[in-house]
């Protein structure tokens, strides 16, 4: 009897949870996106709401303006999604939306914003820009209180490589100076969504966890308003990091999906691995399952890869780099591992960025090892019934071959080879060129130590015809040494950190190979400031063999002449010039401080004890 009793109490017990659970209200613990614009161009605006109970929940609100459309709540009730058609007379505020089930109700706010003055914002960039990367948790640490959130658990360590060292986005603004010194026009950080989750610390940015919020560890999203509007005033553009492709291994939407199709190969044990085979997404003839491999694969077989071929999922990305770009005013956006994801859906993400922000430039990370690979994903034309609508690439074909160039001696042919397929793409004046980045060792160490390779490889990248990047610590001769680790490719800034022996910031705290290249870098940076013929000027070869490479850019205002010279001082260089348009008895002024000019004479240019790096210049009409 006394069995029977006890039993009757549980399965009571038992009956009033699950009666409680089953007449539970809705809840809403969390709104992606928290916030839109009044008068976006983006309409309706998918809202996303993760909670209780949501299964065939309806959304619904007092205000006027809003028409509302729910397209999909999950089947555990975890998920709904609502689509807000916003009417133009909606005025910036914060509006209360209930969400009712058949059990009762819930509620949850929006809030609608007035945009961004768009004046100094939104710019893009061009050839006329230098920009410089960086990794914002090893640049510099202007605020020590957000180093080791008692939340999150592992503290910030700068003696361990794998940990976070502390750098955030005010250590950058503190530093902006330094960058205008330099005579860079923009910085591009590596991504700033919020990394961590107790017990993590993915320092670089590439494994989000929430694609809505600041990594706590670097600041606040008023702390990347602040950057950026500094940066603005400073005349500075500003570059984003976004990830479109995947997201961290610890996103809670991999445990619980909002989507049966929000990813790709979710339940396949192993994972498929993508094998960033580029060239089988540029080839006509390749099969499908080739294709598949880099498209669906996870990126090194552990980052979750979204699938954008769900609407939901796509939509989902594109408001999310909108909502980055109207919250902090930024520039420009470069696009990590953009060929892994969905061709398709690239038209769709440009198309709504260009109609809200036309001017704003994406460039993409396509580890292309060839032009004519490379070139298949550049928009303006349509291949495979898409059109990307890219404007800019990073260009990994030139990257290789300057690398091979002036860091191994191979011949110096190899650069031309590569120029010479220029014309694959729509524009290549829109391809940004680069020494290195934080994916590889430095050049220096690529290298061997040998600094004149450093400053030969830089001077091409600042000269020829592209749009330049330099990687942060380069032009102070970071990467000294052997070491292909993190250790070094990551490294600290020296003088980011109270305490710091060395603060190269300061001219003081650059001393040896530190001065050498940075007077130098400093010194051409701000030559190619003034002269528009290097930023925009058309470019003609004039020399190339093994160890030399001469080349003229020319604008309708003036002329800069570039000779690389590896043979010694010992072998005069005569360039023949009659056909360039360059005008008999020009005299072209040296670059470099103490060096005689150059005059064109009987149709040529001569001189007598090249340098390793010569650069000339002269205004158009200049003659003796």
């Amino acid at each position: 009897m006394f069995v029977r009793a006890i039993t009757h109490l549980r399965c009571s017990a038992l009956a009033l949870v699950v009666a409680a659970a089953c007449f539970a209200s809705p809840t809403v613990t969390k709104v992606e996106p928290p916030n839109w614009w009044v008068r976006h161009t983006r309409n309706p605006v998918q809202v996303l709401l993760t909670g209780t109970d949501l299964k065939s929940a309806v959304v619904s609100t007092a205000a006027k303006g809003f028409r509302i459309e729910v397209r999909r709540t999950s089947e555990n009730g975890h998920y709904l999604f609502a689509y807000l058609t916003i009417d133009p007379s909606v005025k910036a505020g914060k509006y209360r939306f209930q969400v009712k089930g058949a059990s009762g109700s819930g509620e949850f706010e929006f809030a609608m914003e007035a945009p961004l003055d768009p004046k100094g914002r939104f710019q893009g960039f061009s050839s006329d820009d230098v920009i410089y990367l960086m990794m914002p948790d090893r640049f510099a640490n202007g605020d020590a209180s957000n180093d080791s959130p008692a939340d999150l658990g592992r503290p910030a360590d700068r003696n361990v490589v794998g940990a976070t060292h502390g750098g955030d986005l005010r250590g950058v603004c503190d530093h902006l100076g330094y960058l205008k010194e330099l005579g860079v026009t923009g910085l591009w950080l590596t991504p700033i969504y919020r990394n961590s989750l107790p017990g993590t610390s993915a320092y670089h940015g590439y494994h989000a966890v929430d694609f809505y919020a600041v990594e706590p560890r670097f600041g606040t999203m008023k702390d990347l308003r602040d950057l950026v509007d500094a940066a603005h005033q400073m005349g500075l553009k500003f570059v984003q990091d976004q990830v479109a492709n995947h997201s961290g291994p610890r996103h809670p939407f991999v445990a619980d999906p909002p989507t049966p199709t929000w990813w790709h190969g979710l339940d396949r044990v192993p994972r498929l691995r993508n094998n960033f085979d580029i060239a089988a997404l540029s080839d006509p003839y390749a099969r499908p399952k080739r294709r598949d491999i880099p498209l669906k694969g996870w990126f090194a077989g552990s980052l979750p890869d979204f699938d954008q071929t769900d609407p939901l999922q796509s939509d989902y990305l594109i408001q999310n780099a909108l909502w980055w770009i109207e919250m902090s005013g930024i520039d420009g956006i470069r696009q990590d591992t953009y060929p892994y994801a969905d061709r398709p859906f690239w038209e769709k993400w440009q198309a709504a960025i260009d109609k809200q922000y036309p001017n704003l430039v994406v460039t993409g990370e396509i580890t292309a090892p060839t032009p004519a690979v490379l070139s298949f994903f550049q928009g303006g034309v349509r291949r495979y019934g898409t059109d990307t609508r890219l404007k800019s690439l990073l260009d990994f074909p030139l990257e290789g071959a300057l690398k091979n160039v002036f860091g191994q001696g191979q011949p110096m042919t190899l650069l031309t080879d590569i120029l010479a397929q220029d014309s694959l793409y729509q524009q290549p004046e829109q391809l940004v060129v680069f020494t290195g980045n934080h994916d590889q060792p430095r050049f220096l160490t690529y290298a061997g130590n040998d600094l004149s390779k450093l400053l030969m490889a830089q001077t091409f990248v600042l000269t020829t015809r592209r749009i330049p990047h330099l990687y942060y610590g380069d032009e102070i001769a970071m990467g000294v040494g052997t070491d292909r680790t993190d250790r070094s490719i990551r490294a600290d800034f020296p003088g980011g950190w109270a305490g710091d022996p060395v603060n190269a910031f300061t001219p003081e705290g650059r001393t040896g190979n530190a001065a050498v290249v940075f007077n130098w870098m400093r010194d051409l940076l701000h030559f190619r400031q003034e002269h528009t013929a290097l930023r925009r000027g058309q470019l003609v070869q004039l020399l190339v063999n093994k160890d030399q490479y001469a080349y003229l850019r020319s604008s309708p205002e003036e002329y800069v002449l570039v000779i690389l010279n590896r043979a010694g001082a010992g072998k005069p260089i005569e360039l023949e010039v009659d056909d360039v348009g360059l005008p008999e008895g020009l005299r072209l002024t040296s670059f470099a401080a103490g060096q005689p000019e150059a005059v064109v004479s009987k149709g040529k240019v001569a001189v007598p004890n090249p340098k390793e790096i010569n650069i000339y210049w002269a205004r158009a009409g200049r003659r003796q």
